[in-house]
């Protein structure tokens, strides 16, 4: 029953996006294969590629010898592949029983044709019974089964949705984050339950953000950064691999001088350059601590949820003020949440967000920006027909001091000298590099007193990465507090002063930047522990 899947030049294109690469790498029957990597890797779209929801672009995918590409959804269901998703959707006001029951039914009668025939029908009804108990029973939810489906705790549904897959009868099962937004408990029953899938003949592919899942279940890891695939090999293997745990944490500055150096530089002088710019980086995280400010914000007992899912729990740090703290975790901790709800965005199912002493928590975002509180979000969203100065004085909407709207202006071109450049383009027309330079302007033309940084260097060129980030330690040493969410952990802990670790949505270390940097309880965040 075991399948031999071959990725071979796989790539997907959305505009000048190249969102999957030249993909090429094949499974080892048998086994459990995870497909990893950080946020953009397109992870999502090789699972949608290969189970025929994506047309690709270019290259092709087989399965045991047989070219499959193109083909249906349903058509690849009835060849044995089939995938699940991160959101589970049930059918409510029916039993467990009744949602897996369901599901065969239609896979039994996918056509109104096919009901014409009583005899069919009544063989139809009994193999999707069979498949359903079979399934319940493979899920253990058999104790539930006659309890309604939506009134199930989140991590049942998850697995109910499992289940609904399994009534397919797959031989190949791909799983797009199966462990997402489960508590520790309902993920190691997921996991029980795909290593009881793999038991039972079934091969399996799993994208997943917990890295210590992926640990314990995979056998083999591909390894995807920016569309294209990085490694693939054993899982033991790749836990290992530089350029695997760089992709997760990031270039060391020290080895920074490789990069190409300007017009007219030597090497020499550029690594010199930039080594005197990570000793000032230094130096001024230093002095700052030293200092020992006021906390600008304090974090007590954070609890945000979507729904059933809990994105945060409990999560406690102070960030001193003129200082700049760094949180990172891997994929799915929660990182993007927190940003969201210091900054507003979404509520506060319980804790406590303070402001200088001052509860904000059930404040709107508006108040917020008004109290001194800026978002440069993931993703910049900046108004594509707006030119940059435009866009940077969207800012500045709630302001009236048009005297001082000016001068912070400049001080925005003072720190991205590029936008004084690009100041009469639109924003469709900028870089990436540029893009993000102006979102983090637009932000500061609130003029904060805590600026919130969500993901800056994601997408950027290395060289780009430095230039926002000197901006970012000269915006520091200004006086403005910075909350910095950034998957290039190395570069972040050398920038910041206190850092904070997040694990699938709780605090799993907070300290001194420089204590935390030579930590290996960072890998374990990123890459999983260490069976």
């Amino acid at each position: 029953m075991s399948v031999q899947l071959s990725v071979h030049g796989l790539s997907r294109h959305f505009g000048g996006i190249r969102a999957v690469d030249e993909v090429s790498f094949s499974t080892v029957p048998g086994q459990i294969t995870g497909v990893i990597g950080p946020n953009g890797a397109g992870k999502t779209t090789l699972f949608n590629l290969i189970a025929g929801a994506t047309k690709p672009s270019a290259g092709g995918v087989t399965m045991d010898g047989v070219a499959i590409t193109g083909h249906p959804v349903e058509s690849l269901a009835r060849q044995g592949l089939v995938h699940t998703f991160q959101m589970t959707h049930v059918f409510a006001g029916h039993t467990v029983f009744e949602n897996l029951y369901r599901v065969a039914l239609f896979r039994q009668f996918p056509s109104p044709w096919s009901l014409f025939t009583p005899w069919s029908v009544r063989r139809g009804r009994q193999e999707a019974a069979r498949q359903a108990e079979q399934a319940l029973a493979l899920i253990g939810l058999e104790s539930v089964a006659d309890e309604q489906a939506d009134s199930l705790a989140y991590g049942l549904q998850k697995m109910l949705g499992v289940g609904m897959a399994l009534t397919a009868m797959p031989r190949l099962l791909l799983m797009d984050e199966p462990a997402a937004g489960l508590n520790p408990v309902e993920t190691v029953a997921m996991a029980d339950l795909i290593e009881r899938i793999h038991a039972s003949g079934i091969d399996v592919m799993v994208v997943e953000h917990d890295m210590g899942l992926v640990m314990r279940l995979c056998q083999k890891l591909v390894v995807l950064v920016n569309g294209r695939l990085l490694a693939e090999g054993p899982t033991a293997q790749m836990r290992q691999d530089p350029r695997v745990i760089e992709a997760y944490l990031g270039a060391d500055l020290d080895r920074e001088p490789r990069l190409r150096p300007p017009v007219g530089s030597s090497s020499a002088q550029s690594g010199a350059r930039l080594s005197a710019s990570v000793a000032a980086a230094s130096q001024d995280v230093v002095a700052t601590t030293a200092s020992q400010p006021a906390p600008m914000l304090e974090l007590k007992e954070l609890v945000v949820s979507y729904g059933a899912v809990r994105a945060l729990d409990k999560v406690s740090f102070t960030v001193e003020e003129a200082s700049v703290c760094v949180v990172i975790g891997a994929n799915g901790a929660g990182k993007s949440t927190l940003m969201k709800a210091i900054s507003g965005l979404v509520p506060v199912a319980a804790g406590e967000i303070l402001l200088e002493g001052r509860p904000i928590q059930n404040m709107s975002a508006e108040r917020r920006v008004n109290l001194g509180i800026a978002l440069s979000p993931e993703g910049r969203r900046l108004f594509p027909e707006l030119t940059v100065r435009e866009n940077l004085l969207m800012g500045a909407y709630l302001r009236r001091d048009q005297v001082e709207v000016t001068v912070d202006l400049e001080r925005i071109y003072g720190y991205f000298p590029r936008l004084l450049e690009r100041e009469k383009s639109q924003a469709r027309h900028l870089s990436g590099g540029e893009q993000q330079m102006c979102a983090i302007g637009r932000a500061l033309m609130s003029q904060p007193r805590l600026l919130l940084l969500d993901e800056p260097s994601l997408g950027l060129a290395p060289a780009v990465i430095l230039e926002v980030i000197r901006a970012i330690r000269q915006i520091s040493q200004d006086g403005t507090t910075i909350v910095l969410v950034e998957q290039n952990a190395r570069l972040a802990l050398k920038l910041s002063n206190h850092a904070v670790v997040l694990e699938t949505g709780r605090l799993s270390l907070a300290g001194d930047s420089k204590d935390i940097l030579n930590n290996p309880q960072i890998a374990a965040a990123y890459l999983g522990r260490a069976a």
